[in-house]
């Protein structure tokens, strides 16, 4: 059996009786509990399910994991949601709380023991009619012990959440402040050296380019530019679509190790329509590695930025808000 992974948050035991007698009284809990994503388990960008698509993993949706697109986005409550098709943003647009995991996305298990731990999105379960994510799908979510207790251990994972949710305070919607410390940026935040994000995409040329000085956009701290005024407007209406992956550092090396290597601003690769940057050198092509293993250096390198941004926005809480402001420098 796996190990489980170290857990990351425990609630004051006086917090979780309270919440349990809440769960397991007649009032309904979706109608206690405040909604506060700054508790949910997200990725840059207050992204959910690693980008998996929520409504892929129910029967209606065809009943499997499924990466979405950057095509097909939503946020819901500050909480930001790709699908795999239009159809499936729709009806999750028009029953968000059927389709959103139970948790905050954080593991079910974990949670019903008062405890948050990341999940795989590939590991899950619909239980109770909800979407139930794990950490590890042999450890946590079918070793013989879920399934035959599921109502009992929701209750608790309920009352958990109560709890763990109402704690968490105020929400912190899609375009907050993040940390920018842990980025691969120049002077001024400026990053990609200056190339504009859009050229990188379709509807930009798909040629890297690079951005004039005049024509400059700041997202959540981060300062991009821009090859002409068109581009700085479609970065605008969509900047978590042309914001490079991972912070900017080697996507390659960053599924492969989670560390923070340089890259070179015109090796590029789009995957599942996402910009990925990657480390080139006369004798190391990075790209021709993450070509042979993409799916699993794609989610290995997910994974490993969320921990590390993570890391980086508890050592620097929000404090500098001009550099945190959107708009034009």
């Amino acid at each position: 059996m796996s190990r489980r992974p170290r857990r990351l948050h425990r609630l004051h035991p006086t917090c979780f009786t309270l919440a349990l007698g809440l769960a397991l009284s007649a009032t309904p809990l979706t109608a206690q509990a405040g909604r506060h994503p700054a508790a949910y388990d997200l990725g840059p960008g207050a992204l959910a399910l690693q980008g998996y698509d929520p409504v892929a993993y129910f029967e209606e949706g065809g009943g499997r994991a499924t990466r979405g697109s950057t095509s097909f986005q939503l946020e819901h409550g500050g909480v930001v949601y790709r699908f795999a098709s239009d159809a499936h943003r729709q009806a999750f647009a028009a029953q968000p709380e059927h389709f959103e995991p139970a948790f905050g996305g954080w593991c079910a298990r974990a949670m019903s023991e008062d405890e948050r731990v990341h999940a795989d999105p590939l590991a899950f379960r619909i239980g109770e009619g909800r979407l139930l994510v794990f950490a590890d799908a042999d450890d946590l979510a079918f070793d013989g012990d879920w399934v035959p207790h599921e109502h009992q251990l929701l209750q608790r994972a309920d009352a958990a959440w109560l709890a763990f949710s109402a704690e968490a305070g105020r929400p912190a919607p899609a375009g907050s402040w993040r940390a920018v410390e842990g980025y691969n940026l120049s002077g001024n935040g400026l990053a990609l050296e200056g190339y504009d994000p859009v050229s990188y995409f379709p509807e930009g040329g798909g040629k890297p380019l690079r951005g004039q000085p005049g024509i400059e956009q700041r997202h959540r701290g981060v300062l991009y530019r821009f090859a002409d005024e068109r581009h700085r407007e479609l970065f605008r209406a969509n900047p978590e679509r042309f914001e490079p992956q991972h912070g900017g550092w080697c996507s390659y090396a960053m599924g492969k190790t989670g560390e923070k290597v340089e890259v070179d601003p015109e090796a590029f690769r789009l995957t599942d329509g996402q910009l990925h940057l990657f480390y080139v050198s006369w004798l190391n092509d990075t790209r021709k590695s993450w070509d042979e293993d993409t799916a699993a250096l794609e989610r290995a390198a997910d994974a490993n930025w969320a921990r590390l941004e993570a890391a980086h926005a508890a050592a620097a809480p929000p404090g500098d808000t001009k550099t945190q402001t959107d708009g034009q420098p």
